[in-house]
């Protein structure tokens, strides 16, 4: 009887990976559209620790996206901003709290089109998923760009796909068109029709160059 495989993250390959670009990121910044604030430790600490809880995921074999599973979208949300500390999400208890209002009003529209596509291939999903979150209105208040990475990240890996990791060499490619993006307004009929689905065709084509195996690895299963 042959093993079966799941597929898993590269904790340590994402991490060297974010070092880099946080040690470009003054080069890099000045081939951006909109020029954006330095990759601080803390946000690296805090995406490796939404890495980390995907990967935790992953292993669970968690459905994200049933009606059970979304509110681990929220909680990547908390990580990439507060971590996993609860006295840093106690001080910023306000904010989290406005944070899951927004959650509430904005994820059914986005599970309800992941419902529809459910036949569409990993990186469709993925790049769909992306754009819904991050276009306004945006699902969170903050942090929007970092948690749909991260959950891309876990749809992608899901189906056996590597993981979205932001490198010195795909950063520029990532942040301009994820800028425009931002501006998009789902509401608003030319952009809903026409610009957010051009947008996801290119974030699709992006993420079909960009992925890279060195950031997945797989666990044989008995």
């Amino acid at each position: 009887m042959s093993s079966r495989k799941q597929y898993r993250l590269d904790l340590d390959r994402i991490e060297t990976s974010l070092r880099a670009v946080q040690g470009d990121f003054d080069a890099l910044n000045e081939q951006l559209l909109m020029r954006r604030e330095p990759l601080t430790d803390q946000i690296i600490a805090n995406l490796l620790e939404g890495y980390a809880y995907v990967d935790q995921l992953l292993e669970d074999g968690v459905e994200v996206f049933s009606p059970q599973g979304l509110d681990h979208i929220l909680e990547l949300n908390h990580i990439v901003l507060c971590g996993e500390d609860e006295r840093v999400r106690l001080e910023y208890g306000a904010h989290l709290l406005e944070t899951r209002r927004r959650f509430a009003d904005g994820i059914g529209e986005i599970a309800s089109w992941y419902e529809r596509k459910k036949h569409k291939s990993a990186i469709k999903r993925a790049a769909g998923v992306y754009v819904l979150l991050v276009s306004q209105p945006q699902l969170f208040l903050e942090g929007n760009h970092r948690t749909g990475a991260l959950t891309a990240s876990y749809i992608l890996v899901q189906e056996g796909l590597p993981p979205f990791v932001l490198t010195p060499k795909n950063a520029v490619a990532y942040f301009n068109p994820s800028t425009l993006i931002k501006y998009r307004h789902k509401e608003k009929f030319l952009d809903r029709q026409y610009y957010l689905k051009k947008s996801r065709r290119v974030f699709q084509d992006f993420l079909e160059d960009t992925l890279d195996r060195r950031y997945r690895r797989s666990i044989r299963l008995d």
